[in-house]
C-alpha cells in the first residue's frame, strides 16, 4: 500500500515526486514509456531559469536524479484502470495491481495528428513528430515542418543543420513563434518559408515519403514538393486514462490531476 501513486514520469510527475518525498510520504510514480515526458526529445532549451542552454534530456535527467536523490520510486509500467475499492484506491496496470490512499494524473500529451492523406500509412516511414529523435535519417535530405508555433520553428533551425533542404509550412501570414525562434529561422539559409500554405497529402512510393502536396489558401493552387521526410508540430493532446468515477475538479491543471482519499472533496 502506498500513500499516494502519480501517474505520468514527465516534469509534472517527477516534481509532485520530489515535493511527496520531503512529506516523507510513501510514493511510487508510474511512467508508460520513458522517465521525462515530451520535453525530453526537445534539442535545445534556452528558457529554463537557470540553464541558458541545455538538452531536454539532460535536463529531464537531472529532474530525474533530484527526485530520487530523495527516494522516489519508478517503475515503467502503464495503468489500465483506476477505482476506489473501501477507500482505497486501486490501480490496473500492465505489470499487475496496484494500491494507494490518493492519486496523481500527471499523464501530459501526445502530438497531434493532421488527419491528412498518407500521413497514418506513412507514420515512421518519412512521417514524423520529433525532429531530435528522427532528424539524423534526414541528413543532406529534403523535409518538410508543418506548424507555425515555437516547436515547428524550433525544430525547423534544428532540421536545417542535417537536412539539404527544409521546407516549413504554415496556414497564416505570420509565425506565432518567438520572435527571436523565428530570427534563428529566417537566417538559415536552407530554409524555404511556405506562408499561408496549407498540407493536403503526403504521398509515398515503395512505402516511404516522397512527396507532399501543399496548397496556397490564398490562389488553391496546389503543387508537389519532393521530400524524404515530413515533421508535423501542429500541437498536442492531453493524455487520457480510463474513466474515473469520481469528478475532478475542472479549474485544476488539465495535465495534473489530485485524486484525493475518498471521503475528501475533489
Amino acid at each position: 500500500m502506498y500513500d499516494l501513486i502519480i501517474v505520468g514520469g514527465g516534469p509534472a510527475g517527477l516534481t509532485a515526486g520530489i515535493y511527496a518525498q520531503r512529506a516523507r510520504l510513501k510514493t511510487l510514480l508510474l511512467e508508460r514509456e520513458f522517465v521525462g515526458g515530451q520535453i525530453a526529445l526537445s534539442d535545445v532549451i534556452e528558457n529554463y531559469p537557470g540553464f541558458p542552454s541545455i538538452s531536454g534530456a539532460a535536463l529531464m535527467e537531472q529532474f530525474e536524479a533530484h527526485a530520487k536523490k530523495f527516494g522516489l520510486e519508478i517503475r515503467l509500467a502503464g495503468v489500465v484502470d483506476i477505482s476506489d475499492e473501501a477507500g482505497v484506491k486501486a490501480l490496473k496496470t500492465t505489470e499487475g495491481e496496484l494500491k494507494a490512499r490518493a492519486v496523481i494524473i500527471a499523464t501530459g500529451a501526445k502530438p497531434r495528428r493532421l488527419g491528412v492523406p498518407g500521413e497514418k500509412e506513412l507514420t515512421g516511414k518519412g512521417v514524423s513528430y520529433c525532429a531530435t529523435c528522427d532528424g539524423p535519417f534526414f541528413r543532406n535530405q529534403r523535409v518538410m515542418v508543418v506548424g507555425g508555433g515555437d516547436t515547428a520553428v524550433k525544430e525547423a533551425v534544428y532540421l536545417s543543420r542535417l537536412a539539404s533542404t527544409v521546407y516549413v509550412v504554415h496556414r497564416r501570414d505570420k509565425f506565432r513563434a518567438e520572435k527571436l525562434l523565428q530570427e534563428k529561422m529566417e537566417a538559415s539559409a536552407n530554409v524555404v518559408l511556405l506562408r499561408s500554405h496549407v498540407l493536403k497529402e503526403i504521398k509515398g512510393e515503395g512505402g516511404v515519403v516522397k512527396k507532399a502536396a501543399v496548397e496556397d489558401i490564398k490562389t488553391g493552387a496546389v503543387r508537389d514538393i519532393e521530400v524524404e521526410g515530413v515533421f508535423v508540430f501542429v500541437g498536442i493532446w492531453r493524455r487520457a486514462l480510463p474513466a474515473y468515477s469520481r469528478p475532478v475538479t475542472a479549474a485544476r491543471p488539465r495535465s495534473c490531476r489530485w485524486l484525493p482519499p475518498s471521503g475528501t472533496g475533489p
